[in-house]
């Protein structure tokens, strides 16, 4: 099994993502691959950003989480034909819904504690894994997506979170012993605690997500 990574400059738009998607077919051919993808490019110093504004309560956050939106749809429709754009969009439209709640409780609050942090800025890695992912399935259905927060279990320390390598290991090995899909896409950054809780694993992180692999 071979293990790659993009980072954010190779997801930056519709274009780069294409050049991906052809990078993956390529090495998939005689292997099965897993793919850590990073966020767009720019995109989780814009979610950093709108967290900072709503705690200063400043509704600023609102057009940084536009942007944020904006930047996403417009991959989706560049990347994505017709026919297959409706579905993706709903689901980056949940996302984005969820996580204009947690802008918006921060806004109330006056305050993003790190814990707070880490979910919000989770978003970049699960939109621009999932949106890649449904793109590289039309051509390549012997493929999937799967949340790397199922698989990479961390300690609750928020903002830099360490890596329980034993249960990570044992539920990474299960995971691919059971499934056969020749190339399996994951977001990059992310974890997550025993009982659920979203954890990032610091700037940098794809690259350690891939290590992890």
């Amino acid at each position: 099994m071979k293990v790659l990574k993009f980072g954010g400059t190779s997801v930056a738009n519709a274009q780069n993502m294409q050049r991906t998607i052809a990078i993956i077919q390529e090495k998939s051919r005689h292997h099965r691959v897993v793919v850590a993808i990073s966020a767009l490019s720019g995109v989780t110093d814009l979610l950093l950003k709108a967290g900072r504004l709503a705690a200063l309560k400043d509704v600023a956050f609102r057009s940084v989480l536009k942007d944020i939106e904006h930047k996403h749809f417009d991959t989706i429709l560049q990347l994505l034909p017709e026919s297959h754009q409706s579905n993706i969009l709903d689901h980056c439209k949940q996302h984005l819904n969820t996580l204009r709640t947690l802008l918006e409780g921060c806004f109330l609050l006056g305050e993003m504690t790190s814990r707070t942090s880490d979910s919000i800025v989770s978003y970049g890695e699960l939109l621009s894994s999932y949106i890649l992912a449904k793109a590289f399935e039309l051509t390549a259905p012997d493929s999937t997506f799967k949340d790397s927060r199922e698989l990479i279990v961390t300690n609750d320390v928020f903002g830099h979170a360490s890596v329980d390598f034993a249960a990570s290991n044992k539920a990474i090995r299960s995971y691919f012993d059971k499934q056969q899909q020749r190339v399996t896409i994951v977001p990059g950054f992310i974890a997550a605690t025993p009982d659920g809780q979203t954890t990032t694993l610091g700037r940098g992180g794809s690259d350690y997500t891939a290590a992890i692999f």
